[in-house]
């Protein structure tokens, strides 16, 4: 059975289905026609695969987001940026991998922040003189790499999959954020240098002072989320509540621009999200379980641990096949089907959960950039106008940069507060 849920689904991508309907569609055929599980089956498997506890945090995360983001955070996140690092030669690059960043920790979702901060962002750096090429390049860069920072959806994903600790999925993603944003910025000033980008004008101390403090309110909500969770005040999934909640309040009641109108299209724009992701979970829980079922996880397992037991051999496989997977299917998708494949053979040779979930969301980050899926390099490339043909040579220094900080998250963790 393992061998045909495999074809079926490579058929249907082929062909062009939907990632959660290929899933579907493969599980239910592997399970009619070579196997003699009832396919009613199937239909448990999907609802006890979205029954769990912690994925109640993606849509609250996912509301959060978009509450915030209706009650005018963008711009004064742009502006606290500008103000911070806007003198720096390049310094439009700079505000918009800082802004990404921050707005990383609100949103939750890559598309969601490439497309909030891209479109003020990337006409402003043409309108300045950067190429559109350089400005989709470092939006789409921002957008796809940030993908660590809490609340990371596809850390929950992982850690409900692999039962690992979402609140250490989440302080070391941080820290792995946090690391990239500063790696990100070094490279937008060489390139400041090498292309001789503008700076902008240095900002007195009471704008800064004053965009600090409109931008206040929005910067502190991921400290609420992660001081909360790591203290222990409230668990992962608790977390997205407060978020709901403190987003409505500062809406309402700090910058007063959430209106009821905005409400509704918020939670519109959230279901229709929401909706995606949880019928690609479903299917993929499905799907994973047909692959168990069938032996599949436990071939993998064994045919790589017949190569070698070498851990560091062992990550380097995983990486180089996730870099070919990136390329073709969606990150939540990825991790809801490779995750059981991978992680008895990672547990096996050593290799902390933990560390492995890291890896994998950082890895796949990478296949936002990646056509032909590369979700974030085509909402990018849309906003700048570019074709995607026109953008590759641009991306490239920006892909090995990525793949170097890939080989650091994977080899060198230890640099990211790892022990």
């Amino acid at each position: 059975m393992g061998y045909a849920l495999l074809g079926a689904f490579a058929l249907l991508l082929l062909i062009g289905a939907p990632i959660g309907v290929a899933l579907g569609l493969a599980s239910m055929f592997g399970l009619e026609f070579f196997s003699t599980v009832p396919l009613e089956v199937s239909a448990q498997r999907m609802i006890a695969g979205i029954r769990s506890f912690p994925l109640l945090a993606i849509p609250l995360y996912i509301i959060a987001g978009a509450l915030m983001n209706a009650s005018g955070i963008t711009q004064r996140l742009v502006d606290f940026a500008y103000t911070i690092v806007g003198s720096i030669r390049g310094g439009l690059a700079h505000v918009t991998i800082l802004t990404t960043a921050i707005f990383g920790g609100i949103s939750g979702s890559q598309v969601a922040d490439t497309s909030n901060v891209g479109r003020l962002m990337i006409p402003q750096m043409v309108q300045r003189g950067y190429k559109p090429t350089y400005a989709v390049s470092v939006m789409a860069t921002a957008g796809a790499m940030f993908v660590t920072i809490p609340p990371s959806i596809n850390l929950i994903v992982f850690g409900v999959l692999a039962q690992a600790s979402i609140a250490d999925l989440f302080f070391y993603g941080l820290l792995i954020g946090i690391a990239f944003v500063v790696v990100l910025m070094i490279a937008a000033y060489v390139a400041a240098l090498v292309q001789k980008q503008p700076a902008e004008a240095r900002e007195s101390f009471g704008n800064v002072a004053r965009a600090f403090g409109r931008a206040i309110w929005s910067l502190l909500l991921p400290v609420v989320i992660i001081g909360g969770i790591r203290m222990g005040v409230f668990t992962p999934t608790e977390g997205g509540a407060v978020a709901v909640m403190y987003a409505l309040v500062i809406g309402f009641f700090v910058h007063r621009e959430l209106t009821w109108k905005k409400i509704v299209h918020a939670l519109h724009e959230s279901a229709l999200l929401v909706g995606v992701i949880m019928l690609v979970i479903a299917a993929a829980q499905m799907y994973s379980w047909a692959l168990i079922s069938g032996q599949i996880p436990q071939q993998i397992a064994a045919a790589m641990l017949r190569l070698t037991d070498n851990p560091l051999l062992i990550l380097l496989m995983i990486n180089v096949l996730l870099l070919v997977i990136g390329t073709v299917i969606e990150t939540n998708a990825a991790l809801i089907v490779f995750v059981p494949l991978l992680l008895p053979v990672a547990v096996e040779v050593g290799i902390d959960p933990v560390h492995l979930g890291l890896i994998m969301v950082v890895n796949l980050g990478i296949g936002l950039l990646t056509p032909p899926v590369g979700l974030v390099l085509l909402v990018a490339s849309k906003i700048g106008k570019v074709t995607i043909s026109e953008l590759l040579p641009s991306m490239l220094p920006w892909f090995g940069i990525c793949l170097a900080f890939l080989a650091g998250v994977t080899y060198l963790p230890f640099l990211f507060g790892w022990v």
